[in-house]
């Protein structure tokens, strides 16, 4: 297996419509634990997986990944928890992270494939999620729907979130 896809094959995978590979229901994850749940492109020929991770001494952190091919990053959330230093490159692979080049990006951050770079890069969430205001399991419900999540999974909330 190539240790990389490529930017359109990252952006076409990000792109397809994801629905939950099984009709079950799940509880969110409590301080300390994570849950991975299986997704289907429409004709079920690609598989995604969605990592929840909470965290065990600050439970407002959470991690929100979506993976293909099970390795590939393709995007990540990191929510209330440290700032993310990007790489500092000559050459900035995609327009959009000139302006975050060699820079730290707090918490929330949205971590973009990059072609060569995996999920190195980092911007700000708020470029793309309307974060503000919102508890962790509706954060979980954006993240979902800009992944293109098509049916959200049935996770049940739990007290202290």
């Amino acid at each position: 297996m190539a240790h990389f896809i490529t930017q359109q094959d990252a952006d076409f995978f990000f792109g397809m419509e994801k629905f939950p590979e099984e009709d079950i229901e799940y509880q969110f994850p409590h301080s300390g634990e994570k849950l991975i749940l299986s997704f289907v492109s429409v004709d079920k020929r690609e598989k995604f997986l969605f990592d929840l991770y909470r965290g065990s001494i600050k439970i407002t952190k959470v991690v929100y990944q979506n993976r293909v091919r099970k390795a590939y990053i393709l995007r990540r959330l990191d929510f209330d928890g440290a700032s993310h230093p990007n790489p500092e490159v000559e050459t900035v692979p995609l327009e959009l992270l000139e302006p975050y080049n060699g820079k730290e990006i707090p918490s929330p951050h949205l971590h973009l494939y990059v072609e060569g770079f995996g999920e190195k890069w980092a911007v700000p969430a708020e470029l793309f999620l309307p974060l503000d205001g919102k508890d962790i399991y509706e954060i979980m419900e954006e993240f979902f729907k800009y992944c293109n999540v098509k049916q959200l999974p049935k996770i049940t909330k739990t007290l202290l979130i």
